[in-house]
């Protein structure tokens, strides 16, 4: 018979270590190992989810001391330099014998101990998982904060070349130009190239058949390029080189992303060697997804007996940006900047990627603050920081693994929804609108960036939410569930106080920073008069509702495409979809349907080139009109020997849909706000003209300050051959009735048209001139024949009013934002939209004659 080893008491270890600092078990810690004791000693992968503040690392550390007492070794994974130092000290406050490894520092005698499961070893994630790790693989690994290890764990086999100036600028260039060469299915690719590219734009994801064809020119170029020798690509390239066709491949505004479709963590020994695999945080969100983010095995969950009681984390506000103003627009900026000054100076912003993040820093040094831009890896940034008398923290993806408690910080600022922080993410957005796991994860970030500067009881932070669409994201069923029911007096206290608009959102601020140290109800002490109890939806009714557990489907797919056994890749590939669809996740079903026919194509027998048509077709079958879809009907129309150029009107609904997501309820009073604009004073029509600009699907600009002779207003997008730009001159009537159009006012524009030309040589560049003319005279007409467009301002109005018309339609259709609801509504607006293209046409050179509304409304069919 085998001796089974006694339950572990975890009281009696704790009190064994006769800890001066760590004296007894909390309530929640007692639950919790008590547990593990009973359920979970020999676990595989175990989740542990507990409260901010209520002592996660001693549990870890516990275990970790019950494991070396097992003979294993043991890793404690950390975010930071910051928080492993904070393991470091409270292991040595318990009395626990532990070593730190960081990059070129592991000695010999601690590798040693380490090895011979003598002492536990703590170091950050990049440390543990690396191209050429030192440290031997651990039969016990803790993750702490674990979702900070989806970065290093994905970019083991990620290759990113980023739009950004150097060597990595003219590799993204070279590819994005071998695939515009190759074909004409990309049309954003043209924006990325001339640089018009919005930070927030949907990425391209190139078809398996496309990246096929140019996999080996493209290999070569990232070859033969400098960056190659860079540090950000250089250990990773010989790993994604020899598996470059099974690699989803992503061409965004801010960088390129070469990747596997999930993690295959599994065949990493550093993971899979390990007896049992610990996954900490305060926000686990669904053991699904965690599987699908660290691309590991299934993972279980800790469950207590009872609930664990909440942690003390003090007072936190919540406020919201009330008006429809993006995030670093003058009026929300200098609103954000005064909560700054009012909190002594300092302030955390939690970017969504870094290329928010770099136009985030650049705004704030054009305003003369002091900026301190944290990267991961660069932990000496947060000590600067924390340090300093004043300065503004600006990071990246980072929503946890960062303490800020105490006099740190009293001011978080969340810019934008935190919803996309890879181009993989940002892809899921745009065209897999109904991933229930992307919602998901919005409610996990919110959560966590709402607990970074509360930590303890006494801690008083106020947390910004600057994207115009906060409210309506929280007020979103799948985000609401997915944040912890301690945080919902917080979120309906900032959805109440949102609704009240600016002048109560300025007093609740400014009522903040004067109770200072004075203690203030909390949100749920506040609450609007009672209204009749109702029994409500259930959080796991909601959240349980059509959800598919289909990561471990998903994951393996990955893994097994990656190592090239591609009838198993299809299996699973197949069996995710199944998942999905049963779940009513159409779009994402059919993106897994999608990763089948890769396999069956990378396959490469005749056989196999007809199973990937027939998965697109199963995935495509009375599916919705969705973007998606159009998408994998080209796909389809590709492998079957021609090539469909892309739909201009896929660019106008991906540009719809995000509004929609944005604005919400207030999309009519933005639309009305915009008309109004596009009617007033020769700044509103400016301004206007952005507003138009976005409902057409373009994006609309206007000169910066100070800029001689430049263009009221400049509006750039794609088509499937080329960049299109145009630039605006408005002529308004001070009083009066309008002149006709004469020659001087042709002539301001022409000229620039040419700078603008001259800017941009590869772009199809015209001038718009937007006048209340009516009448043309003949030398002015001749002046603008084959440069410029001349429209009557009833007709931007018009033109504006039946898109507005069509977008209000549209919104209102979608529904419930699925998938079938969208298909369904773009079906029938499609209809009631001028034929594709019409765009480019309608404002080419009008030849001398003014577009007039009646023009207009010739292109639009009948409503």
């Amino acid at each position: 018979m085998v001796a089974h080893a006694p339950v572990p008491d975890f009281a009696d270890r704790l009190a064994a270590f006769e800890s001066a600092r760590f004296t007894e078990l909390r309530q929640g810690q007692d639950q919790v190992l008590a547990t593990y004791a009973e359920k979970h000693l020999d676990t595989d992968d175990l989740a542990i989810e507990m409260p901010t503040g209520e002592g996660k690392t001693l549990l870890a550390l516990l275990i970790a001391d019950y494991a070396l007492d097992r003979g294993w070794s043991v890793a404690y994974l950390t975010g930071t330099r910051q928080l492993a130092d904070r393991v470091v000290e409270e292991a040595e406050a318990l009395g626990l014998d532990v070593v730190r490894f960081a990059a070129k520092d592991y000695g010999g005698a601690k590798l040693d101990d380490y090895h011979r499961a003598h002492v536990v070893a703590v170091m950050n994630y990049w440390v543990y998982f690396n191209s050429r790790p030192i440290p031997n693989p651990a039969d016990l690994v803790i993750f702490d904060d674990v979702h900070l290890a989806e970065q290093p764990l994905s970019g083991l086999q990620t290759l990113r070349i980023p739009d950004k100036q150097g060597p990595a600028r003219e590799l993204y260039r070279t590819i994005c130009q071998l695939v515009t060469a190759h074909t004409d299915a990309y049309p954003g690719l043209y924006a990325m190239l001339e640089g018009t590219a919005q930070a927030g734009d949907p990425p391209q994801l190139l078809s398996f058949r496309d990246w096929a064809a140019i996999a080996n020119p493209i290999r070569d170029a990232i070859e033969a390029s400098a960056f190659v020798d860079e540090d950000e690509i250089k250990y990773v390239w010989p790993t994604v080189r020899e598996h470059l066709t099974r690699c989803g491949v992503l061409i965004g505004p801010s960088g390129i992303e070469i990747r596997p479709y999930h993690p295959p963590t599994a065949l990493n020994s550093w993971y899979s060697q390990a007896k049992q695999r610990i996954y900490l945080s305060a926000t686990l969100g669904t053991m699904d997804d965690l599987q699908r983010r660290i691309g590991g095995g299934p993972v279980t969950q800790l469950t207590t007996q009872q609930s664990l009681p909440p942690g003390e984390t003090g007072e936190r506000r919540l406020v919201l940006n009330p008006s429809s103003e993006q995030p670093f627009d003058p009026t929300v900026l200098g609103w954000t900047l005064r909560q700054a000054q009012a909190a002594g100076g300092r302030a955390a912003w939690l970017c969504a990627s870094h290329a928010e993040a770099d136009a985030l820093q650049a705004k704030l040094v054009e305003s003369g603050e002091v900026v301190y831009r944290f990267r991961a890896g660069d932990d000496s940034t947060v000590d600067a920081w924390s340090r300093a008398a004043n300065g503004h923290l600006v990071t990246a993806g980072r929503y946890d693994g960062l303490d800020l408690a105490g006099d740190v910080c009293k001011l978080v600022v969340i810019t934008t929804v935190p919803q996309a922080s890879s181009e993989f993410e940002r892809f899921v957005v745009a065209y897999l609108g109904d991933a229930s796991f992307m919602r998901h994860r919005v409610g996990q970030r919110i959560t966590q960036a709402l607990g970074r500067a509360n930590r303890e009881a006494s801690d008083r932070t106020l947390y910004l939410g600057l994207d115009p669409s906060f409210a309506q994201i929280l007020a979103d069923p799948a985000v609401r569930n997915s944040i912890p029911e301690g945080l919902d007096p917080t979120i309906r206290a900032a959805l109440e106080l949102y609704d009240e608009g600016w002048e109560a959102t300025e007093r609740e601020c400014t009522a903040f920073w004067q109770r200072n140290e004075t203690p203030a109800a909390s949100p749920s002490e506040q609450q609007s008069p009672r209204r009749k109890p109702r029994p409500g939806r259930g959080a796991s009714e909601a959240s349980e509702a059509g959800e598919a557990a289909s990561a471990r489907s998903e994951v393996s797919a990955a893994t097994d495409l990656w190592l090239a056994d591609y009838r198993r890749a299809a299996e699973n590939a197949r069996n995710a979809a199944s998942q999905l669809a049963g779940a009513g996740e159409t779009e994402h079903a059919a993106f897994w349907h999608y990763v089948e026919a890769h396999a069956h194509f990378d396959r490469g027998r005749p056989e196999d080139l007809a199973a990937a048509r027939k998965a697109l077709q199963v995935a495509t079958k009375d599916g919705p009109r969705t973007t998606w879809f159009r998408q994998l009907e080209r796909t389809i129309a590709s492998l079957e020997g021609y090539e469909p150029a892309a739909d201009d009107c896929d660019r106008l609904f991906l540009a719809w849909d995000e509004w929609c997501r944005e604005a919400g309820l207030r999309l009519d009073r933005v639309l009305s706000r915009g008309r109004t604009q596009l009617t007033g004073s020769h700044d509103q029509q400016c301004e206007g003209l952005e507003m138009l600009a976005r409902l057409v699907a373009a994006h609309g600009k206007r000169a910066p300050k100070g800029e001689q002779s430049a263009t009221d207003c400049r509006w750039f997008w794609s088509t499937a051959r080329r960049a299109e730009r145009r630039v605006w001159e408005v002529k308004t009537v001070p009083n009066g009735d309008p002149k006709p159009l004469c020659r001087d006012d042709v002539n301001q524009l022409l000229g620039q048209v040419e700078v603008e030309r001259k800017r941009s040589p590869n772009a199809r560049v015209y001038g718009c001139l937007l006048t209340p003319a009516t009448v043309v005279e003949n030398d002015a007409a001749e002046a603008a024949h084959d440069k410029i467009v001349l429209i009557n301002h009833d007709a931007a109005v018009r033109l504006y009013d039946l898109l507005a018309d069509r977008l209000r339609r549209y919104c209102v259709l979608c529904g419930d934002d699925g998938a079938e609801a969208r298909g369904d509504a773009r079906t029938k607006i499609e209809a009631l939209l001028p034929q594709d293209a019409w765009l480019g046409t309608l404002l080419s050179p009008s030849h001398g004659k003014l577009i007039t509304a009646n023009g207009i409304e010739t292109i639009f069919p009948s409503a």
